[in-house]
């Protein structure tokens, strides 16, 4: 901008010269011809479009991974029901199954895996569980040692053809958190004043930090972690994932014995990190170098988000992230759902749209924190040119959300859209998810085909275009609430492209997931159910996890048990 002043101004100043040569020089008076030309920018947003497809397939994918307990349950009575009948055994099937929907008391159940290589995450506690479970439970390998992890379909089909006597056992319960109504308000107030102190003390570097390294444990565990043992089951190569001789129980014990302070430090290690193998410091380095390299890039490079590796890895710590999240953190109530929901939307509006009229300069609490401090404040073609100038500074996102970059804008910019977009409206796709694979587990264990039904009409038709639309061959919940999540999500976006201005994603996709999954429950009857705590999964939960549910009194153990038998809900 001030070199066009400064242009305009030469032109006065030549004009100026031409009116005072009073016309005696023919060649002063020569027009000057100036044409203005502004610079393409492309017609679409695609990093809209591509930040929409992002933001749903996480929903979904960390949603749907939220249930495995459920599926590998039953995963494990569908193939013991397989080889039993291959067997010839198919009668004393139906008699275990028949036995195990009278009351819920000596259910002969399939052994459940001992480790999931599904990609959810694992707690530190839990993996030191498990792997002590399925050591001890595990027949030595060809060199004497026991082996940690094996295949889900190994050990379900050992104990079949083997006819070993299985005893009734259960899951590891995981370190989770069930959120309640007086969580939720917490939830909400803590978002907040985090929201809050990162505007006023603009703190963004810590956030790039606790990110970094967070989110580098999320990564190792959700990907590397289960890509590193395919490729070394691929490779029969089973040292890996065997406990490290020098950190093993009993070397950890001796070392105690004898005293020092080498004693002390290994049995500190095996106490937090339990049996560590060479695949937990191969999965774990290599996540933590991602990690540190983004970091690196973050504080050197003056704007990291045009950079490839930067804003990938920032994406793809993003998912784990939420992946993390939504395999820790779970509600079991549309009441918990509702109240939470509905004051992160009010959350949501108020630090967009309200704010502005709060603040000193009009700025946007929420618009200002994802973006850093706020847009530059020169002109595009100016920090174009200087990007170094302190007035070009600004404007990176910061890394609590996705963010894909403007394909063809000289003026830069990225789309972007906040985790809490995905893991808060997650937390009810997880619910979904949940409960329709609970309904499906219950009736398997009852003797029925394990399929959902849509209502209180009729079993849902894998052959439906609605079931294909959803993604769901097997009806339910879980894919409906899916698809309102995808248009809730695409409205916000089209919000955004009509107004010119950052929007309030859930606006938008509460209205769309909260309404959808009440209305279908009110239509199929069930909403006086999955109001508060459903049977469908404190059954299913009773059933993998063995003791945690206590119902109140008989009839509550009753009710869940005969679940397993309502033509209704299953079939």
């Amino acid at each position: 901008m001030q070199q066009a002043m400064e242009f305009l101004d030469l032109m006065n100043g030549v004009s100026s010269n031409n009116d005072g040569d009073g016309g005696d020089n023919n060649n002063s008076g020569d027009p000057i011809v100036l044409s203005m030309y502004a610079r393409d920018r492309p017609s679409v947003n695609s990093s809209a479009i591509i930040i929409w497809a992002l933001g749903v397939f996480v929903a979904w994918l960390a949603s749907y991974l939220s249930s495995s307990d459920y599926r590998s349950y039953a995963k494990a009575i569908r193939m013991k029901s397989h080889l039993v009948a291959r067997a010839g055994g198919v009668g004393a099937v139906a008699a275990t199954t028949a036995a195990g929907g009278q009351g819920g008391e000596n259910v002969e159940q399939p052994p459940p895996s001992p480790a999931r290589h599904d990609g959810t995450p694992r707690s530190r506690s839990q993996s030191r569980e498990r792997s002590t479970t399925a050591t001890a439970a595990s027949p030595p390998s060809e060199s004497g040692e026991r082996t940690i992890y094996r295949d889900d379909d190994e050990d379900a089909a050992e104990a079949v053809i083997t006819n070993r006597n299985v005893q009734p056992q259960h899951y590891q319960e995981e370190e989770s958190l069930e959120l309640d109504a007086s969580h939720a308000i917490f939830f909400i107030v803590l978002a907040s004043t985090s929201l809050l102190v990162l505007f006023f003390f603009k703190i963004f570097n810590v956030v790039k930090i606790f990110y970094a390294f967070g989110c580098s444990g999320a990564f190792a565990q959700v990907v590397l972690y289960p890509l590193l043992t395919r490729v070394f089951r691929k490779l029969r190569w089973k040292s890996p994932m065997r406990p490290m001789e020098c950190l093993s129980e009993e070397n950890a014990t001796r070392a105690a014995l004898n005293g020092g302070c080498k004693g002390k430090i290994l049995m500190c290690l095996y106490s937090f990190f339990g049996p560590i193998t060479l695949l937990d410091v191969m999965a774990n380095t290599i996540a933590y170098a991602v990690g540190g390299t983004w970091l690196y890039i973050a504080f050197t490079v003056l704007h990291p988000g045009s950079n490839v590796f930067y804003w990938i890895v920032q994406d793809v710590f993003g998912a784990c992230m939420c992946i993390t999240f939504l395999g820790t953190i779970k509600i079991n109530a549309i009441r918990v759902a509702a109240i939470l929901l509905t004051v992160a939307f009010f959350y949501d509006i108020f630090f967009v749209f309200v704010t502005p009229l709060l603040t000193k300069h009009g700025e946007s609490i929420m618009v200002n924190v994802a973006t850093s401090g706020g847009p530059p404040k020169a002109d595009p073609s100016w920090c174009e040119k200087y990007p170094s100038s302190t007035e070009c500074k600004g404007g990176e996102p910061l890394p609590m959300l996705f963010a894909i970059p403007r394909v063809g804008d000289y003026q830069g910019g990225a789309s972007m859209l906040g985790l809490g977009d995905i893991v808060l409206p997650g937390l009810l796709l997880s619910f979904a998810s949940r409960f329709d694979e609970a309904k499906r587990l219950m009736g398997l264990v009852s003797g029925g085909a394990g399929r959902v039904r849509n209502g209180a009409g009729g079993v849902s038709s894998n052959k439906s275009s609605w079931n294909i639309c959803c993604g769901c061959g097997q009806g339910g919940y879980f894919g409906p609430v899916v698809v309102a999540y995808a248009v809730g999500l695409a409205m916000a976006n089209a919000a955004v492209y009509l107004m010119q201005m950052g929007q309030p994603a859930l606006l938008y996709l509460v209205p769309c997931c909260l309404g959808t999954f009440v209305f279908m429950a009110r239509r199929n009857g069930e909403l006086n159910d999955i109001w508060d705590n459903p049977r469908a999964i404190r059954a299913a939960d009773a059933l993998l996890f063995g003791g945690r549910i206590e119902a109140e009194d008989e009839d509550d153990v009753r009710a869940s048990s005969l679940l397993m038998n309502e033509g209704a809900e299953m079939t």
